[in-house]
């Protein structure tokens, strides 16, 4: 098991180094955008289409028997494996030429995440997680990762990516509530938040209305950075859903029951 996670994760690396290639030369250009919704702006660009397809492209070729579900394609196929992607993790932070996106790229076995990889290709960082390890690779210089120790909620830096995209009203009203607590609070991280939580520069993210590639990936690299990652309600993020991550367990738990109090 050990070797075969060990080769999923270069080439997990290697469709990091592919995707990087593409995201990079379309960013900051005048691009068109396109909205996938009508009731609301959600940008889709020519980078995260083209990305999508040249990951799926090299997985069938190496890997034709797995299954694979992406933002913006799926191929799904009865196997115990599954490839997630998210081509541009943070479009609109992409759009607007802020470097906080990044591609998410992780691998699940029998429903749970084995690997996960968050490239953040504007910064030149790349965050990565598998079996029991988290570390982070900048300027070819791998550095282990590790959540701060012993912060309660009143000392805690909470970031999210905005609490206007939550999947409801009473959930953004619930994110306030921990935000009046926290010390610090920033809005607009995406996927770059967590990397940052496993790093030990923030403490707490709080989202809501995920979907399974906006998280899987990150799921590794905060459990093996010694962080808690989970649903609202302590589930499993896998199909996700409303995300709290957390520096540590108390810290998660802290902060759970002002989320899920009713």
């Amino acid at each position: 098991m050990k070797e075969n996670v060990r080769k999923f994760n270069k080439f997990a690396n290697y469709l990091a180094d592919e995707a990087r290639k593409i995201s990079l030369y379309y960013f900051k250009r005048k691009i068109k955008i396109i909205s996938k919704q009508d009731k609301y702006f959600d940008p889709v660009t020519i980078a995260d289409i083209n990305i999508q397809q040249k990951l799926h492209a090299l997985i069938e070729k190496q890997y034709p028997a797995h299954s694979m579900i992406g933002e913006e394609e799926s191929i799904i196929k009865d196997s115990e494996y599954e490839w997630c992607i998210d081509p541009i993790d943070g479009t609109k932070s992409f759009i607007q030429g802020v470097p906080l996106w990044g591609t998410l790229i992780s691998l699940s076995k029998n429903n749970k995440i084995i690997l996960g990889i968050a490239d953040i290709p504007a910064l030149n960082e790349r965050y990565i997680g598998y079996e029991n390890i988290a570390y982070k690779i900048i300027n070819k210089k791998r550095t282990l990762l590790g959540v701060r120790k012993k912060v309660d909620l009143k000392n805690a830096i909470l970031n999210s990516t905005s609490p206007y995209v939550f999947a409801s009203k009473s959930d953004q009203k619930k994110f306030e509530k921990v935000a009046k607590i926290a010390k610090s609070t920033r809005l607009g991280g995406d996927c770059y938040s967590y990397c940052l939580l496993a790093d030990g520069h923030v403490d707490l993210v709080i989202e809501s209305g995920l979907k399974p590639y906006d998280i899987r990936a990150l799921v590794p690299i905060i459990k093996n950075s010694g962080g808690v990652i989970k649903l609202w309600d302590g589930d499993s993020v896998i199909d996700g859903g409303r995300v709290l991550a957390a520096a540590s367990k108390k810290l998660f738990m802290e902060t759970q029951k002002i989320l899920i109090k009713k």
